[in-house]
């Protein structure tokens, strides 16, 4: 019966202090990702399909709440500028996709357990 279904699992990190209202998602981390690849803020947008200004207020969000940037950015003139995931933008990145990993395969196990192994 439940051969074919799979839990989904979709990573929320939130801050009490702002109302529950979160500061990283599933298109925060595909936007540090995307910026990591094209170098640049607007490519990784339009590659996302948001707006450039989202964009930006995602990456404001999320430095706002770490305390510290996770891109080095170079303002650009006629070919845009450039930007790349810091050191510490990488290693969060990194330590991020691990833990939803470790999530999904939590949720797996719960799932199994309530679902498949009855």
């Amino acid at each position: 019966m439940l051969d074919d279904v799979k839990p989904v699992v979709k990573i929320f990190l939130a801050s009490p202090g702002g109302r529950g209202k979160p500061f990283c998602g599933p298109g925060m981390v595909n936007l540090l990702e995307a910026i990591n690849e094209t170098g640049n803020v607007r490519r990784a947008c339009e590659s996302m399909q948001i707006s450039y200004s989202k964009g930006w207020k995602l990456l404001n969000s999320l430095e706002a709440w770490l305390m510290y940037p996770v891109t080095e950015r170079r303002q650009g003139g006629r070919g845009g500028g450039e930007a790349h995931l810091n050191e510490m933008g990488a290693d969060f990145l990194k330590k991020h996709r691990a833990f939803e990993a470790d999530c999904r395969q939590a949720v797996r196990v719960l799932f199994d357990k309530y679902y498949v192994n009855e």
